[in-house]
């Protein structure tokens, strides 16, 4: 199991103030994207996309955050309050844990970094590029870019610890990643193409890709060990620093 070590006051003052502004500004980009309605569009790729939008592995991994960042908020503020030993905390401080290390860094991390990279060289593999014109730029910045900086944020201030094996956490992703492929796959036996890139990509090139992407979420998985054993130092020296943080 993840360990995670007390914070000081000053560490939970900054986490709960944090935690409360990803959560507020994540309702509002969330109200703001619910009211785009493409349904009246002239083309039935960008009418689609009604639908659509709630297979996006972006629109996931926030649905986690709005569940996440709430208990965050709870575990800081029962610690804040001298109560960490309750055992509802302690329940749902596992779970926070292994919710950011084994679902939300590696899929915010990949899905981030993959939506630049692909934005920056051919948008058109992401989605058709009738429906970019609903959308307000900086909604992208928010769904791809603070949500990264937001995870390194929570990996360097949580003192958190490697466990004895990895493994666990790893498989864990590899479910989580499972399920969204299915649901990506099934989707499209269903016509309904989730990502414009499965109808230009050969069936071999879509293989690569989802084999690609697997091997990403894997490497920023295993990275964030190795961040957390340099920022918060090996086992037996977690607890002091985060006394010291």
């Amino acid at each position: 199991m993840i360990e995670t070590a007390r914070s000081n006051s000053v560490l939970l003052s900054v986490r709960i103030c944090l935690n409360s502004g990803a959560f507020v500004h994540l309702v509002v980009v969330a109200l703001v994207l619910l009211n785009v309605d493409m349904s009246t569009d002239n083309d039935p790729n960008v009418r689609v996309y009604t639908i659509v939008r709630w297979l996006l592995l972006t629109i996931w991994f926030n649905f986690v955050f709005l569940t996440y960042y709430p208990i965050c908020i709870y575990c800081d503020w029962m610690e804040s309050n001298g109560r960490w030993e309750d055992k509802r905390a302690h329940v749902l401080r596992k779970i926070r844990d292994v919710v950011m290390t084994s679902i939300l860094l590696p899929t915010t991390l990949y899905c981030d970094t993959l939506f630049w990279r692909t934005w920056n060289n051919d948008r058109a593999l992401i989605a058709p590029v009738g429906i970019f014109a609903y959308l307000p730029h900086w909604t992208h910045h928010s769904l791809h870019t603070i949500s990264g900086v937001l995870v390194i944020l929570d990996l360097i201030m949580v003192p958190r610890k490697r466990p004895p094996s990895i493994l666990p956490g790893a498989i864990i992703t590899t479910i989580f990643t499972s399920v969204y492929t299915a649901t990506v796959a099934v989707s499209y036996a269903n016509g309904i193409v989730v990502y414009a890139v499965l109808n230009m990509f050969s069936r071999y090139q879509v293989w690569l890709l989802i084999l690609m992407s697997y091997l990403e979420l894997y490497f920023f998985y295993t990275l964030q060990w190795c961040l957390i054993d340099i920022v918060w130092g090996k086992k037996t020296e977690i607890k002091n620093e985060a006394k010291k943080f």
